[in-house]
């Protein structure tokens, strides 16, 4: 097979990570189109893969649309000098490119419709299939829309896949018994974060400061950190952020992805921003499992009381290991599922929503 991936974001190239190793390990060819967003492009230079990059200037509709397009092109040139099978990712641009070129495209997402509109809409009708987690099989969107047990973070921080180094608590600093917590800030200029927003700087400060009191914080951050908050930065490169999370004893700020990625690590995580209420994987998290939280900006002051009742619980992170194991028996190792996916599309003409979990 010949597989090509379309990344746009760090966690993209995680949930796919794992497939693209294992279908190369076979003898398959992986291309890959990159976005310079955040650490992505550091990412893919440190995998190992070849991958093509289109890079980024500013960030509004216009840009990103502009973006799409030239990936668009890219995936259709790729797809006809290396007779590509298979177009993979979160995003628009394989849809279209697929269908010029005879791919097939498998088109994942873990947002909600109603939370990525332009993306459902222009993305979702042309793609081969929508790929999404099970809590969203509400939607419908037809025969071509496979769900499995899981959140895009169980393909790349199941157990089966990773496995926290605890070396990294010497990277850092931490003195044995010592509390640490991360402070994840943002800057939200996908496409479907324009008009929204996170915390501001002044409740960063707040956070840190009581953070602070009990342990020691370290700021993770997508943009520029406040020359007041500078003395906080992250020291360990990016690909270590996964170890770093999964010894912390929580996780607080305005990331959907990471305060994903800390409840299934079982680290507990609290998150502040205008999507807060509104995804439903994460919503699972929060009310089913009991992983992590969420709050309006205008409920700042309730994430508050929550962090503070949360550090005053004794054993916290034993009980979300409890949680963590519930969740983890429910779901599905989901690069496992990927694979299976492919290899039953490339011996059956069609998957249906009833055959998906295969």
């Amino acid at each position: 097979m010949r597989i090509l991936f379309d990344v746009l974001h760090p966690a993209h190239f995680h949930l796919f990570k794992n497939v693209m190793a294992s279908l190369s390990d076979l003898g398959h060819e992986v291309e890959i189109i990159g976005r310079q967003k955040d650490c992505l492009p550091e990412l893919l230079e440190r995998s190992g893969f070849s991958y093509h990059l289109i890079p980024r200037r500013r960030t509004n509709l216009l840009v990103l649309g502009w973006e799409s397009l030239k990936a668009a092109a890219l995936a259709g040139s790729l797809a006809r000098r290396k007779h590509i099978d298979f177009m993979m990712g979160v995003s628009i641009s394989i849809g279209p490119a697929a269908r010029l070129t005879g791919a097939t495209s498998l088109l994942f997402e873990d947002d909600d419709a109603k939370v990525v509109p332009v993306f459902a809409k222009l993305g979702y009708p042309i793609a081969h299939y929508v790929v999404t987690p099970r809590c969203l099989a509400f939607e419908d969107h037809g025969r071509k829309h496979l769900t499995y047990p899981g959140y895009h973070e169980l393909a790349y921080l199941h157990p089966n896949r990773f496995t926290p180094n605890p070396d990294i608590l010497n990277e850092l600093g931490i003195k044995p018994n010592e509390k640490y917590f991360i402070v994840r800030l943002v800057s939200l200029t996908a496409h479907h974060d324009i008009g929204e927003t996170g915390l501001g700087t002044e409740q960063a400060k707040t956070i840190v400061e009581r953070l602070a009191r009990q342990g020691r914080v370290f700021i993770s951050a997508e943009t520029t950190i406040d020359s007041d908050l500078q003395k906080y930065a992250l020291p360990t490169p990016a690909e270590k952020i996964f170890d770093v999370l999964a010894f912390a004893d929580l996780l607080v700020g305005d990331s959907q992805t990471m305060a994903a990625e800390a409840a299934v690590l079982g680290t507990p995580s609290l998150r502040c921003n205008t999507f807060a209420g509104r995804l439903s994987y994460l919503e699972e998290l929060e009310h089913k499992y009991e992983l992590t939280a969420a709050f309006l900006p205008k409920d700042f002051n309730k994430l508050l009381v929550k962090m503070d009742h949360w550090l005053n619980q004794p054993n916290l992170k034993e009980k979300w290991r409890q949680k963590r194991q519930i969740m983890l028996d429910d779901c599905v190792d989901v690069t496992d599922w990927i694979l299976d996916l492919l290899d039953n599309l490339a011996q059956k003409q069609h998957i249906t929503r009833s055959d998906s979990d295969i």
